[in-house]
């Protein structure tokens, strides 16, 4: 089955990234893939198409900025679908679209990414220091934020590796991450992957500092007992999704990482540890989930050279 994503370009070194990592998990990893190469070109003033209607000079001049505003977005376009043809993408399978704006540029792309039906929409991510790690440019950041129904893969500096870490908390928004990376990657026998746990623990879900140490222990106890129980479930359901989208056992590992670092931290320590391109995580944890949303934040506010997917 066809895989459709769609991928937002602006002609910034970010968002050339962004199209470099779609080429190289096309080549590797994902199967039947097609692209659609997103430009939303400059507004047009309100002011000039008003006075294009009554001033034969305003209306040259009006035609003069749209053709320069098409000619912009076929040399960005055409940039990026080079890129992926270098990366051995038959160009066939690319589509180039450009799109006048008609709002915010955020609302324009989530527009076209839930119109057009695509599997996933992805964007670049401009590098940012630590104090604002959770700033990630006006439009993506927006994006981020409102693209709530369909998976969203941002892309943060050169990827090179081609190792999937999926981070699980027993949830339905972890599974719904579990199922949308089977679908892109499943029937590709080179494909491996790695489910992570983050173990439960006290300071996860309270701050409070316990004077009465046996109290602590036995709640810690309680929560680590019943965080087994519904992983154990989890597991089963997962590697079932894994299965049925061609994956065998031999190509995913299970991982459990118990206490210490925050949720985000142990994530980010996994990911620098063990060397891998792309990260996939949930947006939404439920009931005895404790760290999709905020974490998945920090997670791609923090990612180096990495993507990180957010399933919905």
């Amino acid at each position: 089955m066809d895989k459709k994503i769609l991928v937002a370009v602006d002609g910034s070194a970010s968002a050339l990234k962004a199209v470099d990592y779609v080429g190289l998990m096309e080549g590797a990893m994902i199967r039947e893939l097609k692209v659609t190469l997103l430009y939303i070109m400059n507004p047009i003033p309100p002011s000039l198409r008003r006075d294009s209607q009554r001033d034969t000079a305003s209306f040259k001049r009006l035609r003069d900025l749209e053709a320069r505003n098409r000619k912009q977005a076929a040399l960005v376009l055409d940039k990026c679908q080079e890129h992926l043809v270098r990366h051995g993408m038959d160009p066939e399978a690319v589509e180039k679209k450009s799109l006048p704006r008609t709002s915010d540029p955020a609302r324009d792309i989530i527009f076209e990414a839930e119109q057009g039906l695509y599997d996933a929409l992805v964007m670049g991510r401009r590098g940012i220091s630590k104090a604002q790690e959770l700033f990630l440019g006006s439009v993506t950041n927006k994006v981020v934020q409102h693209a709530e129904r369909l998976p969203l893969w941002v892309v943060g500096g050169q990827v090179t590796s081609l190792k999937v870490l999926c981070p699980v908390d027993g949830s339905e928004g972890s599974l719904k991450a579990v199922d949308h990376m089977a679908f892109m990657l499943g029937e590709n026998p080179e494909c491996k992957v790695t489910l992570l746990h983050v173990g439960a623990s006290l300071g996860n879900y309270c701050t409070l500092d316990f004077v009465e140490t046996e109290l602590a222990e036995g709640i810690e106890a309680d929560l680590m007992h019943s965080d087994a129980q519904c992983m154990d479930d989890f597991y089963a359901r997962a590697l079932k999704v894994l299965e049925n989208a061609g994956l065998g056992p031999d190509q995913v590992e299970t991982k459990t990482k118990e206490g210490g670092l925050s949720v985000s931290g142990a994530i980010l320590e996994e990911v620098k540890k063990g060397g891998y391109g792309t990260v996939v995580l949930g947006r939404r944890g439920e009931n005895r989930s404790y760290f999709l949303g905020h974490v998945s934040d920090k997670v791609m506010g923090r990612a180096k050279d990495m993507a990180v997917w957010i399933v919905g």
